[in-house]
């Protein structure tokens, strides 16, 4: 197949072998780029060349990083939403990452484990990226240049505390207070309805004066205008502060919270001031539009509204697939009462606040002789006689009589008792007496 002036050209080499080459002319000279392969791994490598601007190709074949421009070329064609995203998060985690430099044919999927377990973040966009190098690898196996995808049964791990940085932006009632006083009067209906009805972002833009008829309210779109998360229409009751804040909803045909130009607001986009309303709250951490569904989710379990909602009624309306999703904000919300507990502080005058105790000298002794794990060591012969803390065979032992502490820990307090009984005695030497005592305890204790 003959191509341009300063293109690469693919021929089968020699005609007949159902082997091909990619060549092309570098510096004066026709070079071959890549020799003895199959036909769509050369046309990829000559795909490669022209990106390159001309460098040559490695000869040990195409590399991943190479082969991901024209990968996402034909993306763009195909009309998949969200390219100029999907080229940074190649950039960024696929093209700098040593996985690249890699041949395609040579990847396995040791690999891609490797790449996986390098990637860092939240779990979401985790998977975004292994979403992206599957579908690159897909796209490489439907052209024929590997034999089989090593990323297609790839998953990404749970990492423990994904949940907790995802609930890390749940509002305390205070805090709650705080941010509507800050934000300006025109926008508070929109941030009350978030914050009391707990739908997701994009089912709050997508809503329509139709999905809400006195106090209850439609969900029927979500992302793209598609039907909602979790796949499933679903009507909900509006709470009195959510059924006032829609009433004061800016008139408009198409949408109840329309942009300020009267269009649907953007996908992924909070309104313009919301970070600045978060600052103005004097709320330090980073708190997101997301989070005001978090925090409705939390509050309603807490009863921090009033009424306490059950687990099921929650994910009822949010719209939760199942009660498990629902049930990791009963989890969190433990960690935040006791985050609002720390943060609580009462004057030093409050009548709660009682005198601390004066220390009255020695602490309290325990019901045993020494409820610490060292050896009880005496002064003298005197209190060597007084063992009624051991068992018989020179044990701990408890009222029901098991042994309470390990056999060699007791060994050695058994023996440093007689070690210091036979200083006082002088009947023999400390390390003598050490070692005899510590074998013949262990051994009658293990018999």
């Amino acid at each position: 197949m003959r191509r341009k002036v300063g293109q690469a050209n693919v021929e089968e080499h020699p005609k007949g072998s159902g082997r091909y080459r990619a060549r092309a002319r570098i510096d004066g000279k026709l070079k071959n780029l890549i020799s003895g392969v199959s036909e769509a791994e050369a046309k990829a490598s000559a795909d490669a060349y022209t990106h390159l601007h001309n460098k040559a190709v490695i000869h040990e074949g195409l590399t991943l990083a190479q082969f991901g421009p024209d990968f996402l070329d034909r993306r763009e064609k195909n009309g998949v939403r969200g390219i100029r995203t999907e080229r940074n998060r190649w950039k960024n985690h696929v093209e700098n990452d040593e996985l690249s430099k890699l041949a395609l044919t040579t990847i396995t999927r040791t690999d891609v484990l490797e790449w996986r377990d390098r990637r860092t973040g939240k779990r979401q966009s985790r998977k975004n990226q292994l979403n992206l190098l599957r579908a690159a690898l897909a796209d490489a196996l439907e052209l024929g240049i590997i034999q089989l995808n090593p990323a297609r049964d790839v998953k990404i791990k749970k990492i423990d505390d994904d949940a907790e940085d995802d609930l890390r932006g749940i509002l305390l009632p205070a805090e709650q207070a705080r941010l509507l006083k800050a934000v300006p009067e025109a926008h508070r209906p929109l941030v009350v309805f978030a914050l009391t009805t707990g739908i997701r972002q994009a089912e709050q833009w997508w809503l329509a004066p139709e999905d809400i008829t006195g106090s209850v309210m439609t969900v029927r779109r979500s992302v793209g205008g598609k039907k909602p998360k979790s796949g499933k229409v679903r009507t909900i009751p509006l709470m009195e502060p959510a059924r006032r804040a829609a009433e004061q909803a800016p008139a408009n045909e198409t949408y109840v919270w329309p942009a300020a130009e009267g269009g649907r607001r953007g996908q992924g986009k909070c309104p313009k001031g919301w970070h600045r309303w978060v600052k103005d709250a004097k709320i330090r951490r980073r708190i997101q539009w997301k989070d005001l569904r978090h925090t409705c989710a939390t509050s309603l379990l807490a009863g921090w509204w009033g009424r306490k909602w059950s687990i099921d009624e929650v994910c009822q309306q949010l719209g939760h697939s199942s009660v498990k999703v629902t049930e990791r904000y009963a989890r969190k919300l433990q960690e935040t009462l006791t985050l609002a507990a720390n943060q609580t502080e009462f004057p030093a005058s409050s009548q709660l606040m009682l005198a601390p105790i004066a220390n009255r000298g020695k602490k309290p002794g325990s019901r045993l002789r020494d409820s610490n794990s060292r050896p009880a060591v005496y002064e003298n012969a005197a209190h060597s006689n007084t063992r009624k803390w051991l068992g018989p065979n020179g044990f701990p032992v408890g009222n029901s009589g098991i042994t309470l502490f390990p056999t060699a820990a007791w060994a050695l307090a058994y023996a440093a008792e007689t070690v210091f009984d036979a200083r006082a005695t002088g009947r023999r030497p400390v390390t003598q007496v050490l070692a005899i005592e510590v074998k013949r305890v262990t051994a009658r204790r293990l018999a």
